[in-house]
Parts: structure tokens; C-alpha cells; sequence
């Protein structure tokens, strides 16, 4: 399974992988499906420190990407990062997470980050196990913070100190 930078070519296929969560998930909590456009415009002249790539399979077609991006634009939190993983429904449970995520973590260590942080909807154990896996430390739970799917949800904070 190769790993590669995330190029502005990938944003539909991007798309189609985040817009799934959107729709049937609550790993992420926007209620609406977003654009192409948008993914198209974070793949455009992305800083280095906050790189995106994608895991494609045997025919080159884009199975999951992983992402940091910025945690704040407030300049005290220069070097930290915030971390994503998503993958296409037929591509769970495979590893693929797992290797998108050390690669993409890498790359911010490379990169001179100090931290990653990342946050999940309590109840998503499949991702509370990859955190573990990947060295996370659980710093802390915000109570009833997320909203979708008619309900509050619990989000866990989590810190991986570079």
C-alpha cells in the first residue's frame, strides 16, 4: 500500500472519503457534506510542517488519508499540530490507518513539530485503540461538547508530545 503527499488531484477522492464520515459517523461533527473545493484549496500551496497524504491501493485509487493541520493560528501554538485520519469504508480495519498515521506523524517530526494533538467522539474505539497504538496520551474528556445524530457526545482530547 503506498503512501504519497496528498496533491490538489486527490480532492475528489478526498471528498468522497470525508463526506462519507460526515454522513454516517461521528468521527467528525459537521452535519453538512462539504466541496471538492475546499479540499482542493487545503491541497494548494499547503505548508510543509502540515502535510496531508493519501494511501492508495493496487490500481493507484486513494483508499484513506491522514492529515496535521494547524491546531490554532494564535502564534503561542507554533509546533503544534492537529491530527486526522479517515479511510474509504471498504478499507477498515487493514492496517492502512495505522501506517497513514505513523507516516503523516513522522513527517510533522521531521518537520520540527513539538506536539500533535487530536480529539475523538467518545465511543469511536476503534480510534481511541489507534491513539494508544500510536503513543497518544489521553490528557482529558470534554463532556457533552459534541452535537450530531439528535445527541451530545463526549470528545477525548489526546497529545502526543514529538
Amino acid at each position: 500500500m503506498p503512501i504519497r503527499p496528498a496533491t490538489p488531484a486527490d480532492a475528489d477522492a478526498i471528498t468522497a472519503i470525508y463526506n462519507d464520515a460526515i454522513a454516517n459517523t461521528t468521527a467528525i461533527l459537521w452535519h453538512e457534506p462539504k466541496p471538492v473545493s475546499l479540499w482542493r484549496d487545503r491541497l494548494t500551496d499547503r505548508p510543509s510542517h502540515f502535510p496531508v497524504l493519501v494511501a492508495t491501493d493496487d490500481s493507484g485509487a486513494v483508499v484513506g488519508f491522514a492529515l496535521l493541520g494547524p491546531y490554532d493560528d494564535k502564534c503561542g501554538y507554533d509546533g503544534v499540530a492537529e491530527w486526522s485520519v479517515y479511510l474509504a469504508e471498504g478499507s477498515r480495519g487493514q492496517g492502512i490507518g495505522l501506517a497513514l498515521s505513523g507516516a503523516v506523524i513522522q513527517a510533522g517530526r521531521a518537520a520540527g513539530l513539538h506536539s500533535v494533538l487530536s480529539r475523538v467522539t467518545e465511543g469511536n474505539t476503534v480510534s481511541e485503540k489507534l491513539h494508544e497504538r500510536l503513543g497518544f496520551t489521553k490528557v482529558g474528556t470534554f463532556k457533552q461538547l459534541g452535537q450530531k445524530f439528535g445527541r451530545r457526545h463526549d470528545v477525548i482530547a489526546y497529545q502526543l508530545v514529538l
